[in-house]
């Protein structure tokens, strides 16, 4: 018999962007922010387990919309939010190491690659960075490439601007 999960989803505006979360009752599981609402959060997370039973919940949700409210306020929160995400052993060694990289600081994708273990991986350290279903959380946007700022999922105009919320400069062609 198949256990039914789970997962509560949570839309909210938070100055001018459009903030969608959802968890399960063991941790976060997805987080999208925009300047608009791309997708649907729902299908995205229908293909990650399972059966699934959706419930809108903000309760839920609570924990992790603090730390992305006070993230998005510019403060520098304590990420420690439980996660409850699905990737290799290999995706889950660069979201940790992605994680040590301070608040206001960048790393390239070959830092990253060596900190997982993998010193020539630095192209899959850019597609487990696009898996990852916890922006913010899970800094992927502090990783960038050795001639410039590098690819995101939401976009490069997000990753400008998340860069810019916390102070970060880069200092290649052009400012972030």
């Amino acid at each position: 018999m198949q256990v039914m999960k789970s997962i509560y989803y949570y839309e909210f505006k938070y100055k001018k962007l459009i903030v969608q979360v959802a968890s399960s009752d063991i941790g976060a599981i997805k987080i999208r922010i925009g300047f608009k609402r791309e997708g649907d959060l729902i299908n995205d997370i229908k293909g990650y387990t399972g059966s699934i039973e959706f419930h809108e919940g903000f309760k839920k949700n609570e924990d992790l919309i603090n730390v992305l409210k006070s993230y998005l306020n510019g403060d520098n929160p304590t990420m420690d939010i439980p996660w409850d995400i699905l990737g290799t052993p290999f995706m889950h060694d660069v979201w940790e190491s992605t994680c040590e990289i301070p608040y206001g600081e960048t790393k390239s994708y070959s830092d990253i690659a060596l900190t997982a273990g993998r010193p020539k991986a630095a192209r899959a350290v850019g597609q487990a960075l696009n898996r990852n279903p916890l922006l913010i959380i899970i800094p992927c946007h502090r990783v960038v490439s050795v001639s410039g700022i590098g690819g995101f999922g939401s976009g490069i105009y997000m990753k400008r601007y998340l860069l810019n919320l916390e102070g970060s400069f880069i200092n290649f062609q052009g400012r972030i």
